[in-house]
């Protein structure tokens, strides 16, 4: 019982300053704008003291739908995404395909497992981290490509986060990921222009890649 009212509490107190830093975003944003409470207030068919609650997180019970439209009413779109609530360390398929990658690249790189983001709070970690001086590469670790959008996605935010210079996916070459590949067609080789070959190559002289790499094992 205690530990899941401990959880709750915690939930609750993360909601709260949710609503607060997205409050604060609003505001930010009818003021760019140029807008007056009372013009939000118009747009929303809502008070002038609802719209100026909302921006200081004051209604907890808010919804999803309200906030699409209150942010539509200043310019804003939201985009709502989670993260785990624990770190999650590589598995074992995982840890035996970055082997394989491991032995295919040079020595000269520098190797770190599980890197977290340098942001207080955030959960989130890059799979491995290999450097050079002047080059750091991200290395995610798939063993299967299950929305390679999102994934694609998710591992941006990282390298920026991170400010990585490269993102290297390294996949498990089994037969429904290389099917997986084959039908996102020119969208993976926009995001990787560097395929296998090309870029053990590199990886193993020990050289800046100098672009994004997917790399089937």
């Amino acid at each position: 019982m205690a530990n899941r009212q401990s959880i709750q509490r915690e939930a609750n107190r993360f909601a709260d300053w949710l609503l607060g830093e997205i409050g604060r975003e609003l505001r930010v944003a009818r003021i760019v704008a140029g807008k007056r409470l009372a013009d939000v207030a118009e747009i929303l068919g809502t008070s002038i003291s609802h719209v100026s609650r909302v921006e200081h997180g004051l209604i907890k019970g808010i919804g999803i739908p309200a906030l699409t439209r209150h942010a539509a009413a200043v310019g804003l779109k939201p985009y709502v995404k989670l993260f785990p609530a624990i770190a999650r360390p590589l598995d074992h398929a995982q840890l035996a395909l970055f082997a394989r990658f491991r032995k295919r690249i040079s020595t000269i790189w520098q190797v770190s497992l599980e890197v977290p983001m340098p942001i207080a709070g955030d959960l989130r970690a890059a799979d491995a981290l290999i450097s050079i001086p002047g080059c750091r590469c991200m290395v995610e670790v798939i063993t299967r490509l299950a929305d390679f959008q999102a994934q694609y996605r998710a591992a941006q935010a990282k390298q920026r986060d991170l400010r990585a210079d490269q993102i290297i996916f390294v996949v498990g070459g089994t037969t429904t990921n290389r099917r997986a590949i084959r039908d996102m067609g020119v969208a993976v080789t926009d995001a990787f222009p560097l395929g296998t070959k090309d870029a053990l190559l590199k990886l193993g002289a020990g050289v800046h890649p100098g672009a994004n790499a997917l790399i089937l094992l």
